[in-house]
């Protein structure tokens, strides 16, 4: 439920951001203001850290629970949009220096380290509430 009311925000954010005029979406973005973070991915199904059913969607980022995170490519666009519902047992994961991102398959997680090269830039957004 609580990911149903992020996305719906997010979508009114959107909506109302671009008036009623239709205006183009600039992309890429400036990500000047985002955080730099590594990431990698990961394909191990199961429950979470804190009990979500893994699926397409989540990341892991210790410091970082209960975020949503606007995932750029370093040259600013758009890649996706993750909750973070995970933690991992990396130094990485535990400092909150790297985004651990869920894929269903090993092929996606391939395809997202050779798209992001192992870095990204991250809006974070409180997910709480």
């Amino acid at each position: 439920m609580r990911k149903v009311k992020i996305i719906t925000l997010f979508l009114i954010i959107c909506i109302v951001s671009c008036g009623a005029e239709r205006r183009e979406i600039p992309n890429p973005v400036d990500t000047s203001g985002m955080e730099t973070m590594y990431t990698t991915a990961y394909n191990l199904h199961g429950v979470t850290a804190t009990g979500v059913p893994t699926h397409k969607g989540i990341c892991a980022c210790n410091t970082r629970l209960g975020q949503v995170a606007l995932i750029y490519s370093m040259d600013g666009q758009f890649l996706m949009m993750a909750e973070c519902v995970d933690v991992g047992g990396t130094e990485g994961l535990k400092q909150g220096r790297v985004c651990d991102v869920w894929f269903d398959t090993m092929e996606e997680c391939e395809w997202w380290m050779s798209t992001t090269g192992g870095r990204v830039k991250i809006l974070w957004i409180d997910g709480k509430g």
